[in-house]
């Protein structure tokens, strides 16, 4: 568990600090733009701008809590003191644990941007929808299946 957690407190400094919302970002525009969505983005600012197909252009600042790594955060601490408490195996915590965080930053990234396609194609009202109540649920997913296949992985190897 203690390795867990300096994990985890190493990742929340890199995902505290600007950097993390600035890759967030960048390669939220990249997926947009391989998709044929015109987006720009303000470094700076932290501020992606999209034109949506009516022709307004609508801006999206990526912080901490648009990106998702909040919820990474969450994840992450939740799972040390859960996962990295019980029996078995540091290897398969480990790979585990970086495989979780792995699929979690790939997860939100696809997220934003899946959230920012809505509002591209439908418009803002559907993307506050989207964005504020099937997002978190989305997120909830991927939480417990990632949080569930390490309790099976933990469980599995116990009783080979």
């Amino acid at each position: 568990a203690a390795i867990q957690l300096v994990f985890a407190f190493i990742l929340a400094a890199f995902l505290a600090s600007g950097y993390a919302w600035d890759i967030i970002a960048r390669a939220a525009v990249n997926l947009l733009e391989a998709t044929g969505i015109q987006a720009a983005y303000v470094s700076r600012l932290f501020l992606m701008y999209v034109r949506l197909l009516d022709g307004s252009v609508v801006g999206f600042q990526v912080l901490l809590e648009c990106s998702g790594l909040i919820t990474l955060l969450i994840f992450t601490f939740i799972s040390s003191l859960t996962i990295g408490l019980l029996r078995g195996s540091l290897k398969i915590k480990i790979v585990w644990f970086l495989l979780s965080i792995s699929v979690g930053f790939m997860w939100n990234l696809f997220r934003l941007a899946s959230v920012i396609a809505v509002a591209y194609n439908f418009g803002i009202p559907a993307f506050w929808f989207v964005h504020y109540i099937l997002a978190p649920t989305i997120e909830f997913v991927w939480i417990v299946s990632a949080w569930a296949l390490g309790m099976s992985w933990l469980k599995r190897r116990r009783s080979l």
